[in-house]
């Protein structure tokens, strides 16, 4: 492989995780628009436990695994996700973190279309659940806050990861 300056593979690791973004977007909203909105919804929520899972194997065989609070964060720095919409850290110790997105470029993008919120919680949740069961299964998620729920202007979603106690 050619060498390429560090400014270069940070610019090549944005345009990928666009990509996944782009693609993404795409065919969700090309279902939605072929067999409507339930069938995204459901065909996506079918999809996003095994590539949640698959996320997190993958960046463990490259970063190494750690368990804890402190695993899942070495990974979720490079969810694709975390490179679309940079997610904002609300809070983070060694029992818990919740993070936000203040500014959601697919909903966004939805409602410059007139198109109603995508009401993406579900799916939010199947990925992080299985995510979190490959870094720590004693990991668990809430959604504080997704759509369909109301939410303030600057924050589209916020999700809180925690030890769970079973």
């Amino acid at each position: 492989m050619t060498e390429r300056s560090h400014e270069e593979l940070e610019r090549l690791l944005d345009t990928f995780a666009w990509f996944w973004g782009n693609l993404h977007q795409r065919w969700r909203a090309a279902v939605e628009e072929v067999y409507g909105l339930d069938a995204a919804i459901s065909i996506e929520s079918r999809m996003m436990e095994a590539v949640g899972r698959s996320h997190a194997r993958r960046l463990r065989e490259i970063l190494g695994e750690e368990k804890g609070i402190s695993g899942f964060m070495k990974l979720f720095e490079f969810v694709p996700e975390n490179f679309l919409e940079r997610f904002e850290i609300v809070k983070h110790d060694e029992r818990e973190v919740i993070f936000r997105n203040p500014s959601c470029s697919a909903q966004k993008a939805r409602l410059k279309k007139k198109l109603e919120e995508y009401p993406c919680k579900k799916a939010g949740i199947l990925y992080f659940e299985a995510f979190l069961r490959e870094v720590d299964p004693r990991l668990r998620i809430s959604a504080i806050v997704a759509p369909p729920d109301p939410h303030p202007d600057d924050c589209w979603c916020e999700w809180r990861v925690y030890i769970g106690e079973d």
